[in-house]
This record gives C-alpha cells, structure tokens and sequence, in this order.
C-alpha cells in the first residue's frame, strides 16, 4: 500500500488514483510542492454524487486529470 500524508484529505482510493495518474501521466518534475492544494480541490470533488459529477461532465475516474487540467494537456 502506497504511503500518504496523515494530513491528506484524500481517501486510500482516491489517493491512489492520483498516484497512478501522476505515475502514468509522467509529467517530468515533481508534483510533490503543487500536491497538497489540488489535494483539497480533488477531496471535494471526489466527496460528490456521481449524478453531480455528471452534471459537470465528469466521470469519477477522471478526477485526477481534471484537477491537473492546466498543466496536463491531453
């Protein structure tokens, strides 16, 4: 099981789905200093129906690119 912060507000899961992104995505430099912010904003949408993430036009799995949206273009 991969480590997190103990101050994370990210589930197991949803944290794990972040590192999975960030593995796959290789962005080339550390998201480590960026993390905790989008951390909050990735917490909050995650804690959301998925009738409410369809409203925005988000599926649950696309969280992690979503948050990273500005400096992920794909």
């Amino acid at each position: 099981m991969p480590l997190r912060p103990a101050n994370s507000p990210l589930s197991p899961a949803v944290s794990a789905a972040l590192d999975r992104f960030l593995a796959e995505t290789g962005l080339g430099w550390n998201p480590a200093i960026d993390r905790p912010g989008r951390e909050a904003r990735l917490a909050a949408l995650a804690a959301l129906p998925d009738a409410a993430l369809a409203a925005m036009g988000l599926a649950r799995a696309d969280l992690p690119r979503f948050v990273y949206a500005d400096l992920i273009a794909r």
